[in-house]
């Protein structure tokens, strides 16, 4: 089953933000996307979203640090319509987790409805 990867436009700003400082993050995060293409996510399922909304691993080359320290990648994945929306991106040296009410926050920027618990 082939997966449609929507890259939204918080995860672009993101991405744009952190580029200035990883110039490698576009090539760092091809291969994971093109994974999640062909398989879906892969990703641990983030507490309170109903196994909805998944942060992932990526490793970054600018910080050689493996995916351990490399970037999280958080998306909202729609089994129904094989859709994985990108959400939201961060280097695991800024910040360690992402709070449930900022994706929240997100998630109603997009119109992608999650009940609260």
């Amino acid at each position: 089953m082939k997966y449609e990867i929507i890259i939204t436009e918080p995860f672009g700003r993101k991405l744009k933000k952190l580029r200035k400082k990883y110039p490698n993050i576009k090539n760092d995060l091809s291969e994971l996307l093109s994974d999640m293409e062909s398989s879906g996510v892969s990703g641990v399922p983030i507490p309170g979203l109903y196994n909805k909304v998944f942060k992932i691993r990526a490793a970054s080359s600018d910080m050689k640090r493996g995916k351990s320290g490399g970037y999280r990648v958080v998306c909202y994945a729609d089994d129904k319509n094989c859709d994985i929306y990108l959400l939201t991106l961060y280097a695991k040296t800024k910040n360690e987790n992402i709070p449930v009410r900022d994706i929240q926050a997100v998630l109603k920027e997009l119109g992608l409805n999650i009940p609260d618990d």
